[in-house]
């Protein structure tokens, strides 16, 4: 019996309720890590993704490792979370330079910046080898995932807090506080109207960020190779699909295909051991099912060079399989207690992502021809 494995991307960790719903479909989800487990196992705190670890339904990779390096780039994202003020400003400034149109001057900031955030490591200068250049651009890389992180989970626990606040009780608030001091907490020094603030820039977009974050993780996926060629990409994130897309529309000179648009929960509210449990159910009951649209995705992504590339020729029975794979999910998640979103598969002809994003191929299936993109929407 052939597995499905995927590849998450571009974040290097997800929330147990978001990864427990994309488990539905393949048999183990991979995804990269910035920095390597402690091999001690002392050190690394626990995520959400450690639920799913032991029995193997996650695994985590790092093309590249740090090695001896592991602890100072450690100290490094502690000493940035500790000194947010004093890092913020060089980190815009990075930014910028990394944006600038004069390639010289940028060259120039971004060196002295690196050099300055680092403290020294990856200082680069005109003599510098191609080595040395790669090496800082994998410790940016790095530093960039690291942070992204980070902020996701300050967000995710912000969201948390303020969703505990209903809208009501904060008018009723704002009503008795402002009767009795409105001069006080009258414009700035008003702590309704900052939460107010705080709870509308919520989810909204940061120009800019993700193509940021997928450039990071596009150089570490390249760093070195991975245990197989993964041809089957899963990503929450539509705007990094997005930018996934127009890297092979640029290069195939073609757009992405729709294969197969599937139901999954929205979310799975059990964040325990009932959830893996509630996980290897559907795929046991649902395993015949699973396996029929994981052997027709491989004779899809193991067909020679196309040069016509027709969605009904491909999967002719695509209708069939979404239909029978919505009445499973229906029936062992029910839209009203799960709700709903769409696992949406696009068809990549002619490029393999490792091909695509000109990263080293591994030993296993170095003879594939496309790939497929599965894109978590929200309805």
């Amino acid at each position: 019996m052939q597995t499905l494995n995927s590849l998450y991307f571009p974040q290097t960790t997800l929330p147990a309720h978001l990864l427990s719903c994309l488990l539905l479909l393949p048999d183990t989800m991979h995804f990269l890590q910035p920095v390597e487990p402690d091999i001690t196992g002392e050190t690394d705190k626990a995520t959400d993704c450690d639920l799913f670890m032991e029995p193997g339904i996650c695994q985590a990779h790092t093309p590249a490792p740090l090695g001896k390096e592991r602890t100072r780039f450690l100290e490094l994202i502690k000493d940035i979370e500790t000194r947010k003020d004093s890092y913020a400003e060089q980190l815009s400034a990075l930014t910028l330079a990394n944006l600038s149109a004069k390639k010289d001057n940028s060259e120039k900031s971004h060196q002295t910046i690196m050099a300055s955030l680092l403290g020294g490591h990856g200082e680069a200068t005109q003599e510098a080898s191609d080595d040395d250049s790669r090496k800082e651009e994998l410790w940016q890389a790095r530093l960039v995932l690291a942070l992204a992180e980070r902020l996701d989970k300050e967000e995710a626990e912000l969201a948390a807090s303020l969703a505990n606040i209903d809208s009501d009780e904060l008018s009723l608030f704002q009503d008795l506080k402002g009767e009795m001091d409105a001069e006080e907490v009258d414009g700035e020094e008003n702590p309704f109207a900052e939460l107010q603030a705080i709870r509308a820039k919520m989810g909204q977009p940061r120009p800019g960020a993700m193509k940021k974050r997928f450039q990071s993780w596009k150089t570490l996926y390249g760093a070195g190779p991975l245990p197989e060629n993964f041809w089957f990409w899963i990503t929450t994130d539509e705007e990094a699909a997005e930018l996934l897309s127009t890297d092979y529309e640029i290069q195939s000179k073609r757009t992405t295909v729709p294969l197969l648009l599937l139901d999954i929960p929205r979310q799975l509210a059990i964040e325990t051991k009932d959830t893996r449990d509630l996980i290897k159910n559907f795929q046991e009951e649902a395993a015949s099912l699973r396996q029929t649209i994981s052997q027709k995705l491989r004779e899809i992504i193991s067909q020679p060079h196309l040069n016509l590339v027709d969605p009904i020729a491909l999967l002719p029975d695509a209708g069939i399989l979404a239909r029978d794979w919505n009445e499973m999910i229906d029936y062992h998640f029910p839209e009203e207690q799960f709700g709903r979103q769409k696992l949406n598969l696009q068809f990549l002809a002619n490029i393999p992502f490792y091909t695509l994003l000109n990263a080293p191929a591994a030993t296993q299936q170095s003879d594939l021809q496309h790939g497929i993109l599965a894109i978590c929407e929200q309805q």
